[in-house]
């Protein structure tokens, strides 16, 4: 039963994913489960993210290895993340709350 919700799950993200590729315009972005665009502006990590939400979106929350493996893959240059420790020097937090050990990711 469980196996089942899961793939429900994965279906329905699946399912958004698509959706949102096809409302976006294709320039930039890139689909790799889940959409990114890495930009080559020049911004500081609180303009970078404001951008990021105008175009309703935000900084990557890296969730897996394959995850950081691939973007590492896309970069040769600098580009911001959605960590920060802004609130506590030293104690990691993603911009949707999670914490560094949350997600796993090293």
């Amino acid at each position: 039963m469980r196996e089942l919700e899961e793939l429900k799950s994965n279906d329905t993200r699946v399912k958004e994913t698509l959706s949102l590729c096809a409302a976006l315009p294709v320039d930039g972005w890139i689909a790799h489960g889940k959409l990114y665009l890495f930009s080559s502006d020049k911004l500081n990590w609180w303009r970078s993210r404001d951008v990021c939400v105008s175009k309703g979106a935000d900084l990557v929350t890296i969730t897996s290895q394959s995850e950081q493996d691939f973007l590492v893959s896309k970069m040769n240059v600098t580009h911001w993340i959605g960590l920060n420790d802004l609130d506590t020097e030293g104690h990691w937090v993603w911009v949707n709350n999670r914490t560094l050990t949350e997600t796993g990711v090293q």
